[in-house]
């Protein structure tokens, strides 16, 4: 039985790397059934450039009116999507995501129940894993190394494929994260209620001027500091919600990093503790909405 899959692609003022993007979903060996693309309130022609596809009907173009983040954007875009079907799977990815021909074939060719697949994240055109892109191993990973995947607790939305029953389950990305963990949060979050798995034939490339995690430290652009407010409050959130142990954890990693900003050698040293101070106070009181599946839009399926 064939999978209807619909692709929710993100994508803000990275119009050439759009481009791409798509030409390679259209590429697919295993065809999509409809390509819903998010326009993050772009200024770089991007909004002109979709006219283009307003006919086509293997397309959904939605244009925010403000930049909602890749959070916000996931979220529109997954919630027109679930509207618009139900598909068996939505394909997950940004705007710099470029997949191997076969990559959703082989998502596809899991035969285990699961609620999130993960692709395996090159950066560009190397065999070097996109360290921002590796999935976070499930505890008792090795009951899940079958059928050539391994059990995972987390994903990147760089490429994640979530089934419909997910969706049901577990709702919607959570739109106020705006930026980071957002991906983490959402995936986490239907991997305590059903399986998900990592799998490594699914190849993407994420197209990155650099191959580094997220790292206020060694961060050199002074304009990019204040994203790492998001960081600091989301992944508190996150701690939070999975309990003490986690929290507890999170306060010391917390505290290591107030020190190592202090004691090594960084630019902007007291923009970046303002920064992450700001956005840790502010996790102790982020408390946003996890938008559900209502039961009318579940009765229109």
């Amino acid at each position: 039985m064939n999978k209807e899959v619909a692709v929710v692609l993100v994508t803000f003022n990275r119009l050439e790397l759009l481009k791409k993007s798509i030409n390679s979903v259209l590429s697919q060996t295993t065809p999509v059934k409809k390509i819903f693309i998010i326009n993050n309130h772009s200024t770089d022609g991007t909004e002109n450039y979709l006219k283009g596809y307003q006919n086509d009907n293997r397309f959904k173009v939605i244009n925010l009116k403000e930049n909602l983040g890749g959070a916000g954007g996931f979220s529109a875009g997954l919630k027109a999507a679930y509207g618009d079907g139900p598909y068996d799977y939505y394909w997950i990815m940004d705007d710099d995501t470029l997949p191997e021909p076969d990559a959703l074939k082989n998502l596809l060719k899991v035969e285990l129940p699961a609620g999130v697949l993960a692709s395996n994240v090159l950066w560009c055109d190397t065999t070097d894993e996109a360290i921002m892109n590796v999935p976070e191993l499930a505890y008792d990973w090795m009951n899940g190394s079958l059928d050539n995947v391994i059990k995972i607790d987390s994903s990147s939305f760089v490429s994640m494929l979530v089934s419909n029953e997910a969706i049901e389950l577990c709702g919607f990305p959570i739109k106020e994260f705006f930026i980071w963990g957002d991906d983490k949060e959402y995936s986490s979050r239907i991997t305590k209620k059903l399986n998900g798995y990592f799998v490594p034939e699914s190849i993407v490339r994420h197209q990155t001027k650099s191959n580094s995690t997220v790292d206020i430290i060694n961060e050199p652009n002074k304009g990019r500091i204040n994203r790492y407010f998001y960081a600091e409050r989301n992944g508190l959130y996150i701690a939070k919600r999975d309990g003490l142990k986690t929290t507890i954890k999170n306060e010391l990693s917390f505290l290591s990093l107030i020190i190592k900003i202090c004691i090594r050698k960084s630019n902007f040293k007291l923009k970046k503790l303002k920064t992450i101070i700001k956005g840790h106070f502010a996790g102790w009181f982020f408390k946003p909405k996890v938008e559900q599946v209502t039961q009318k839009e579940k009765l229109n399926d």
